[in-house]
């Protein structure tokens, strides 16, 4: 896995390959998607798992830690939170149609647009009241100093108006 330069942490979006596949699978050719190389998603990588961190700080303890997972053979494997792992896959490759592809055709570009519109919002909403990540450390909300941030009550949501 490719390594924060920044945090010394895995990326939350895995390896380049796997942004390469969900590139694929938009049917942009194989020759555009040669021009994009290693350094270049490590780029934006590196940019959405800081923009990922900025979001989620607000109630967790930043950069959201690998934990223990057991797979389907038996084996034990370190990785993000799922719903991380997916957003961050599909901001990435969204910001390098986005960005890197501008020349695509309007339903690809949409449809871009729509990855990180999605990520986005479900990012946002894995820190309201009633989401937890697993296996992670939140913030005090200021309830109490002496209160563990897990017993304190969650933030009060916000009024819909």
């Amino acid at each position: 896995m490719a390594t924060s330069a920044i945090t010394g942490e895995n990326f939350y979006s895995g390896t380049w390959e796997q942004i390469s596949n969900i590139l694929r699978v938009l049917n942009i050719g194989e020759g555009k998607l040669a021009r994009i190389t290693q350094v270049l998603i490590n780029e934006y990588q590196e940019t959405v798992d800081r923009e990922i961190d900025g979001i989620l700080s607000q109630l967790y303890q930043t950069p959201i830690k690998e934990f223990n997972q057991m797979q389907a053979d038996g084996v034990t494997r370190r990785v993000f939170p799922g719903d991380i792992r997916r957003h961050a896959r599909y901001m990435v490759a969204g910001r390098i149609l986005l960005s890197e592809f501008t020349q695509l055709a309007q339903n690809i570009t949409e449809q871009a647009q729509g990855y990180v519109d999605d990520a986005t919002r479900a990012l946002y909403a894995i820190i309201r009241f009633n989401h937890r990540i697993p296996g992670q450390v939140r913030k005090s909300t200021g309830f109490s100093v002496t209160m563990p941030p897990s017993l304190q009550p969650a933030a009060v949501p916000e009024l819909n108006v």
